[in-house]
């Protein structure tokens, strides 16, 4: 298929410009809040809490917290058995029996010093040592003997004994222990019940055992977890745009270009004046030579040191003028001669810092052309001597490569004048690519001589035109790196 053809069948599906250039911006813009975040701490935990509240064990966990309920729970079953404990009627009056002033009484009593000496004094009473001494002492009086028995330190002890028995103390503290309330108490106390009753009192009073029922208790329960807690953290960052983005992307491949290209320049053209770290409106060539811009011999336009070149409502435009405009041309082997031209026109190329040896050009170009003129934006090396041409409008329509052993160009059909499009070329590893508004219509296996290119741009009056001034007009140029 010839090239003509190729071209206008592939048009028919061309882009909106507006269209291509808005899904651009879109996807840089979103391609540098991706970068942004790839080594953030929020990334780390977006994707750790992405990996938990996705995981079985964390909708295991929520399904099972929803379905709980106090009814059957073993915290319900818990009080119940604490409830019927505390109405058994042993333990309620081990309890009663407990606080009473009684027990107490019984308490204090069963350590005083009185108790102490009535049982010791009625255990001796009771012992084998107090009839003993009481035979002996009768022993003694049938042999004649004249001491009397209520007289002797034995009969005292008996004497108090008795006493002692007859107290109030003494007689409360003998009767105490053979009463029901007592003798109950003494069968609970270190009872199995009284064991249990005490071991579910202190779990179902504590402050864990009532955090525990209320959450059971409470129908909003899974609000109250951990585990929701970060669910919500995770549901809060994943409607976060950036996040957002992150999703959108995180599995394609869209932004292949931009990782493995370095935007070198850009520019918008929307200061009002040239950025003169980006451009020069002096030829590398003049420069380095006479220091001012100079024509060939054969042209029809003088180009000015930046006079032709404009900004104007964040567009760059190259004018070509009609006016006299004194300059030099070169001859060989004459050298330079002063020459005054009818016409004046502009050129730009990038600065120093601005070349690459492979890489993409872009640049949002308005279509015009005038069939008296040629605008020009290409690359091409310090010499001159190799140049690929994004764009040639004009006298003809084309693009291509260039250089000293030859050329081969593309003619260029089926655009619609005085419209905006986006023009780009790519090169490297032996491949050169042409797309307008994304769409590929040319490529060639040509190898690029290694060395950096720079952006050119120029217009060139090849006849007296008959419509000035022209503005060759740009809204904006990208140039990428390869990394």
């Amino acid at each position: 298929m010839s090239f003509k053809l190729f071209f206008l069948s592939t048009f028919k599906g061309l882009k909106n410009t507006p269209k291509v250039e808005s899904k651009r911006d879109s996807l840089w813009a979103d391609f540098q809040v991706y970068e942004s975040i790839q080594e953030s701490e929020d990334l780390k935990l977006y994707l750790e809490l992405d990996h938990y509240v996705n995981s079985e064990a964390f909708k295991k966990e929520r399904s099972e917290t929803k379905a709980l309920k106090f009814a059957g729970s073993p915290e319900s079953k818990l009080i119940s058995e604490y409830q019927k404990l505390e109405k058994d009627s042993q333990l309620k009056d081990f309890y009663v029996t407990q606080s009473s002033a009684d027990f107490q009484k019984y308490q204090l009593l069963d350590q005083s010093e009185n108790i102490r000496e009535f049982v010791a004094l009625r255990d001796f009473i009771q012992s084998a040592k107090y009839e003993e001494e009481k035979a002996n002492f009768k022993a003694k009086q049938g042999k004649g003997g004249s001491e009397v028995f209520e007289e002797t330190a034995t009969y005292q002890k008996y004497e108090t004994f008795q006493k002692l028995s007859k107290s109030e103390d003494v007689l409360f503290w003998k009767e105490f222990p053979g009463s029901k309330m007592y003798k109950n108490y003494k069968e609970m106390v270190n009872s199995p019940k009284r064991v249990r009753y005490e071991e579910l009192k202190a779990e179902v009073e504590s402050e864990a055992f009532e955090m525990r029922k209320a959450f059971l208790e409470d129908d909003n329960r899974w609000e109250k977890t951990a585990a929701f807690q970060k669910e919500k953290t995770y549901m809060e960052l994943k409607n976060e745009p950036r996040f957002q983005v992150f999703e959108k992307y995180k599995k394609s491949n869209e932004f292949q270009f931009f990782q493995n290209h370095e935007l070198l320049l850009e520019d918008h053209f929307e200061e009002g004046q040239l950025d003169g770290s980006k451009w020069k409106s002096i030829s590398p060539m003049a420069e380095n030579t006479v220091g001012k811009n100079f024509s060939k011999a054969g042209d029809l336009q003088a180009y000015t040191n930046g006079e032709n070149i404009l900004q104007t409502n964040s567009f760059l435009k190259l004018a070509v003028k009609q006016e006299k405009t004194d300059s030099l041309v070169w001859n060989f082997p004459i050298g330079f001669n002063p020459v005054s031209f009818d016409y004046s026109a502009g050129l730009l190329n990038s600065a120093q810092s601005y070349k690459v040896k492979s890489g993409v050009l872009e640049a949002k170009i308005k279509y015009q052309p005038n069939k008296q003129l040629v605008d020009l934006f290409y690359l091409s090396d310090d010499k001159n001597s190799f140049r690929l041409n994004l764009l040639e409008s004009g006298t003809v329509c084309q693009f291509g490569v260039s250089e000293d052993k030859g050329s081969q160009s593309e003619s260029l059909k089926g655009l619609a004048a005085g419209h905006f499009y986006i023009f780009r070329i790519e090169w490297g590893q032996g491949r050169i690519c042409w797309k307008i508004n994304n769409h590929e219509i040319y490529s060639v296996q040509q190898s690029v001589p290694d060395a950096p290119l720079r952006i050119n741009m120029s217009s060139i009056v090849v006849e007296p035109p008959r419509e000035l001034p022209h503005y060759f007009e740009v809204d904006w140029v990208r140039l990428y790196r390869k990394k």
